[in-house]
């Protein structure tokens, strides 16, 4: 019978460096279940055992919320209250919703052209429902923009999602192009988040050091991006509904 390893408590996370602190996180993201740090769906592009039919279906909920997600990171625009940061939100929210710093098209309309590519109906893609577990995962973006301090689901992002992008994404590029014949063009969604993100786990680092400075915003911290990982790992699952 396995023993459950109980959470740090809030003043052990409080006294661990900047440094540290990101480094536990980040080591828990790769823990089997949480995150996309060695996701079954990475693995299974690259042995080519998924089927398009389950990557149209990933496409499209992964679709449905990066672009129902964006209003959250307003939210945290408007509760931040360093001009700095705001500077930087505006400048990321302008280029998830219209490209504007690579010269592209919205973030989520890049990730449809993939599944277009892929031979889905894009024009379903965007009628469809949500899962519950991209529901899950969209209203915990929500619950952390409204709900907590501002730097915490930056920090839930940064640390817990976007660190682990260019090493995931890279791989997810080359099984693409090698196993189900994409294009540079096809993979544009995915490569250029794979530079755009390389520095966020700096970012990360920064955002705890400079922001979330008392107990309690680590506590927050800790466990927020640790379930943003969970239910983002499981809102990548959701190929498996398809049968292979």
């Amino acid at each position: 019978m396995s023993v459950a390893t109980l959470a740090p408590s809030t003043d052990e996370l409080a006294a661990l460096t900047p440094e540290d602190f990101v480094g536990l996180l980040r080591a828990e993201l790769t823990k089997p279940g949480c995150g996309m740090a060695d996701h079954p769906i990475v693995a299974a592009m690259e042995d080519g055992s998924i089927t398009v039919p389950q990557l149209v279906l990933f496409c499209e909920q992964f679709y449905l919320h990066i672009s129902r997600m964006l209003p959250w990171i307003g939210a945290i625009y408007v509760n931040c209250p360093f001009e700095d940061v705001r500077t930087t939100l505006v400048k990321n929210l302008a280029e998830e919703c219209m490209g504007i710093e690579t010269g592209t098209k919205a973030h989520p309309e890049l990730l449809l052209e993939w599944g277009a590519a892929l031979g889905g109906d894009v024009d379903a893609m965007r009628r469809a429902e949500q899962l519950p577990a991209g529901r899950r995962l969209t209203e915990y973006f929500e619950f952390m923009g409204l709900c907590r301090d501002w730097c915490v689901p930056l920090a839930a992002i940064g640390i817990g999602l976007e660190s682990f992008v260019p090493d995931t994404f890279t791989r997810i590029v080359a099984a693409q192009k090698q196993n189900f014949g994409m294009s540079e063009e096809d993979l544009i969604f995915w490569t250029m988040h794979i530079l755009a993100d390389a520095e966020h786990g700096d970012e990360g680092i920064e955002i705890v050091s400079e922001y979330a400075r008392t107990p309690e915003q680590r506590d927050a911290v800790y466990h927020c991006t640790l379930e943003t990982g969970r239910l983002f790992y499981d809102m990548w699952n959701v190929y498996r509904t398809v049968p292979a």
